[in-house]
């Protein structure tokens, strides 16, 4: 006679008839149904995760919902622009600025520096600026002359803002930057609202926790900081880009240095058209040793003097290879020199004329111009 041990507890008996009525698939069947409808009544209960994930979710091993840095680098990716109020250092000196910069990283808006105002555009990764002669010679420094950069359009100074407008305030650049965030990180308050406080190489962003996630305030280099806000409809920011771009021919540049040899005189005695001047000039050394020489653009600026008040002036401007010179000629062909001249031919004796020259970096020739007007086309809508 032999004897089994029954099986574990809760195991069927292997030697029990198995029961009739619901079979044992279906049994199963509801075995299932009834956990993940307990996975689903968990998911309901706990709510969002503090990444932005439900518990639901994490726990059936289905796609977790994006994080809040993916969202909010995903909303700030669909912004056309967006507007900066707030301030810099330059050299000392506090710097209001009033910018709208695009999805691009184009910008148009206002520096304001001791009382005077500068308007300013930012294309291609470029800044220019356009002000008075008392906001350039606070701009520029006592080794330039104001009056060669005032009233016109003209490069930005690398020392005057000391970050990139394209870098640190493009709506792609910060949503690139946001959405490497990581999902825990520094918070703090912008006013009496809860950030995430967002640091990257290019500057501090930060963003809400609350949904929608807005982008409240950015801190960059130069003790810039900024506050924040979307702008919707970029029609009236890229249609003034457009304008200020369309200007930018002929713009200067303070930071291209040129030496230069003898300006001399060519076909000007007795020839009542005109005088040309011509002056030979090579681009300067870069001020950091080790760093190559670059091609560069160069104005001439001269003006004919006699009997002690200036006859004219003329400039001319071509490109200057980094490792070569190259000759920069104009011709004075005012009414103050054709009639000074015929005075001279017609008066016997000795008639002296004198003239003087400086050389100007060019940073935006006039064929540059429609490149960049093309540039700023295709972030226009439709085009």
């Amino acid at each position: 006679m032999s004897s089994q041990l029954p099986g574990p507890p809760g195991r069927p008996d292997p030697r029990r008839p198995r029961p009739t009525g619901i079979p044992r698939p279906v049994i199963a069947g509801l075995a299932v149904t009834l956990l993940v409808g307990a996975l689903v009544a968990l998911g309901l209960v706990a709510g969002d995760g503090p990444d932005g994930a439900t518990a639901g979710s994490r726990t059936s091993g289905g796609p977790s919902a994006p994080s809040w840095s993916a969202r909010a680098a995903a909303r700030l990716a669909a912004l056309p622009a967006l507007r900066y109020t707030g301030t810099f250092t330059s050299n000392g000196r506090t710097v209001q600025a009033v910018l709208s910069v695009t999805r691009a990283g184009s910008a148009v808006g206002t520096l304001t520096m001791g009382g005077e105002q500068a308007r300013l555009v930012t294309v291609d990764g470029a800044t220019y600026l356009h002000g008075g002669p008392s906001f350039w010679a606070g701009a520029t420094g006592p080794a330039t002359r104001p009056e060669d950069f005032a009233g016109r359009w003209s490069k930005a100074p690398v020392t005057l803002l000391g970050f990139d407008p394209q870098d640190l305030l493009s709506p792609s650049a910060i949503a690139r930057a946001v959405r490497g965030a990581p999902v825990t990180g520094s918070t703090g308050y912008v006013g009496d609202r809860l950030v995430h406080r967002v640091e990257t190489r290019q500057g501090v962003y930060s963003v809400t926790l609350a949904e929608p996630h807005d982008l409240l305030q950015v801190e960059g280099a130069s003790n810039a900081r900024f506050a924040v806000t979307a702008v919707a409809d970029a029609a009236p920011v890229l249609a003034e880009l457009r304008r200020r771009v369309a200007a930018l021919g002929g713009a200067r540049d303070p930071g291209v240095g040129f030496d230069h040899g003898e300006l001399t005189f060519v076909n000007c005695n007795e020839n009542v058209s005109g005088c040309t001047l011509q002056l030979p000039v090579s681009v300067r050394a870069p001020l950091v040793a080790g760093e190559p020489a670059e091609a560069a653009r160069a104005v001439l600026v001269a003006t004919i003097s006699a009997d002690g008040r200036a006859l004219g002036s003329c400039t001319g401007a071509r490109s200057v290879e980094a490792t070569g010179r190259a000759v920069l000629t104009c011709t004075v062909t005012s009414p103050g020199w054709r009639a000074w001249m015929r005075r001279a031919r017609d008066t016997p004796g000795r008639h002296e004329y004198t003239a003087q020259a400086r050389v100007i970096g060019e940073a935006v020739s006039p064929d540059r111009v429609r490149e960049l007007l093309a540039l700023v086309d295709r972030e226009t809508p439709g085009s």
